[in-house]
């Protein structure tokens, strides 16, 4: 199986950074948002955003750590495309329980900066790390 070039080619140096911000911001979201709120509520919805957003970070890792021996282009899209799926669905189901979406609101970010700011660098960093992994070449 052809492993991607993730260290020799610029794409992949691009979605190696773009993975990074993935795991930064899912950990930043998960530990100074989600993790307060539900040891505050108790809520179980709090606690699977709570995994989920950790897992984004775990799933960023695995894929940094995999990159350095060698990963598989098709491992690296199917990470990121998972690592952006535990970034969305919270963000769904809080908005299909009639929750608004408050990413978008500046105001939101004065009171819950580390939230705001680990939500649009996981969701960014992995839907970048997924739309580049499709340009990273192959080894051959």
């Amino acid at each position: 199986m052809a492993s991607a070039k993730i260290f020799t080619s610029g794409l992949g140096l691009i979605s190696l950074l773009f993975y990074l911000a993935g795991a930064v911001g899912g950990f930043l979201d998960g530990y100074f948002f989600w993790l307060p709120l539900y040891q505050l509520t108790g809520e179980t919805m709090h606690l699977i955003a709570m995994i989920l957003l950790f897992a984004v970070a775990g799933l960023c890792v695995i894929a940094l750590i995999i990159a350095v021996f060698g990963i598989p282009k098709v491992m690296w899209i199917i990470l990121a495309f998972l690592s952006l799926a535990c970034v969305v669905v919270p963000m769904l189901i809080s908005v299909i329980q009639g929750d608004p979406f408050l990413y978008f609101d500046l105001a939101w970010y004065n009171l819950f900066m580390w939230d705001f700011i680990g939500f649009w660098l996981a969701a960014g960093g992995s839907f970048l790390a997924f739309v580049f992994g499709f340009f990273v070449p192959k080894k051959i």
